[in-house]
């Protein structure tokens, strides 16, 4: 009897622990799971980094416009950002320029303002910004996941960096592009690499994305503030967007993003 008793026991101490093994594979599966961050939280991460970084603050660029790979023109903006849906930008150079303005008053709600002419006029988010390879849309609007649906493709190296690569597949056919191809740094959400598609699923441009001066002139460290806008179509043209100048204002006066007021500025 004493032995069965111990027989007994032995086995429900088996099942117990086999239990209490199950119970602790379940939970650190789960937790890995957990830490396995949604194509979403990725995208908006990314996102944050420009999107977060813009929110009440005026910027100074550089637009470097290259065609035939030499240098054609050059113009500086001085952009104000109430957030991602409502920014003024301003041309201060070249002189012929000076004073054109460019407003996105509220989501896919662009305007512009031509001094020579006194007159404002609607135009759309594709319109090219300042004739360069950017649109609208690609500078004044940085946060995706309002327009795209985002899926991992899963991770790649991008010039020895380890990648998410998610593909952004649009919401509706209003949206400028398809599809986008997109590259963010695994260490820390940074946004690298974009490809666009347009509904043809022709590959359209490619855009990089770096910090080149971290903490210099107020521009945040986590930043990206230089944009390279490369063609696929054309391999000659190209244009570069640099940050040399940011700073955070406490607010804006309430009509400096109502187009009715363009031309009172």
């Amino acid at each position: 009897m004493q032995g069965i008793r111990s027989h007994k026991k032995a086995i429900s101490g088996l099942h117990a622990n086999g239990f209490a093994g199950m119970v602790l594979a379940v939970c650190v599966t789960s937790s890995g799971f957990a830490q396995q961050p949604s194509a979403l939280q990725i995208l908006d991460q990314a996102d944050d980094k420009w999107d977060l970084n813009l929110k009440n603050t005026q910027v100074e660029l550089e637009l470097l416009v290259y065609r035939e790979n030499e240098l054609r023109k050059t113009y500086r903006m001085v952009l104000k950002y109430q957030d991602t849906d409502h920014v003024l930008a301003e041309t201060i150079f070249p002189p012929r320029n000076k004073g054109e303005k460019m407003l996105q008053a509220g989501r896919r709600n662009y305007w512009i303002f031509l001094p020579n002419i006194n007159r404002s006029m609607r135009i759309s988010e594709s319109n090219s910004l300042s004739n360069s390879d950017f649109s609208n849309t690609d500078l004044l609007s940085p946060r995706l996941s309002k327009e795209y649906t985002p899926r991992i493709l899963g991770t790649e190296k991008l010039a020895e960096i380890e990648t998410y690569k998610l593909e952004l597949l649009a919401k509706d056919e209003s949206t400028p592009y398809a599809k986008i191809i997109y590259w963010i740094r695994k260490a820390d959400n940074f946004p690298l690499r974009r490809d666009y598609y347009t509904f043809s699923q022709q590959l359209l441009k490619r855009l990089d994305m770096k910090s080149s001066s971290p903490g210099v002139n107020g521009i945040p460290a986590d930043m990206p503030d230089t944009f390279v806008m490369s063609s696929v179509l054309e391999r000659d043209k190209k244009t570069v967007i640099r940050y040399f100048k940011h700073g955070t204002v406490p607010g804006f006066p309430a009509e400096t993003f109502l187009p009715s007021a363009l031309m009172k500025r």
